[in-house]
């Protein structure tokens, strides 16, 4: 009976019959499993202040004055568990993803120097460390199924910085 009845379906597909299978009942939609996450920074404040202070330029040309970290310290990006990705991951999807540059660590060290450039009949005021950086950030999970989970977790990130005024 078996043979008769792949026959019966070789005949109708080189005849050009109909022949339709039904579904399995268990089949279902289909996803390709990923995760995707974004980033909104919550706060940020100074966390080093490595080198801060004023320089004024009362002459007619730009001047270069060197200035020296008063301070040495290592701040490291951190993240929270339900966050799910390492590290490197998530300082490379923070700086492709917002404005932010953070770094995963930064090392200052005291007496290291650095140059400050001030234009003509201006005074400039500057600071020289890392911030630290808060966001919060949403993890969508989808499975194979197509079902689609989400997720909040922290990062305190550190994002080496220069504000001059």
């Amino acid at each position: 009976m078996r043979a008769a009845g792949a026959a019966l379906i070789t005949v109708l597909a080189l005849s050009g019959g109909a022949l339709t299978t039904a579904a399995p009942a268990s089949a279902s939609e289909q996803c390709d499993p990923h995760v995707t996450r974004s980033y909104s920074q919550t706060s940020s404040s100074w966390w080093l202040i490595a080198a801060g202070g004023t320089v004024e330029n009362p002459k007619a040309k730009e001047v270069r004055e060197e200035v020296t970290f008063d301070t040495s310290g290592t701040r490291s990006t951190s993240v929270a568990a339900e966050v799910g990705a390492k590290v490197d991951t998530v300082v490379a999807e923070i700086n492709a993803k917002t404005s932010f540059s953070v770094t995963k660590t930064i090392t200052f060290t005291k007496g290291r120097k650095t140059t400050i450039v001030v234009g003509p009949h201006s005074t400039v005021h500057y600071k020289i460390g890392v911030k630290q950086r808060k966001f919060l950030v949403t993890s969508k999970r989808t499975y194979s199924n197509c079902k689609v989970t989400t997720s909040y977790g922290t990062v305190t990130a550190a994002d080496p910085t220069t504000e001059t005024s």
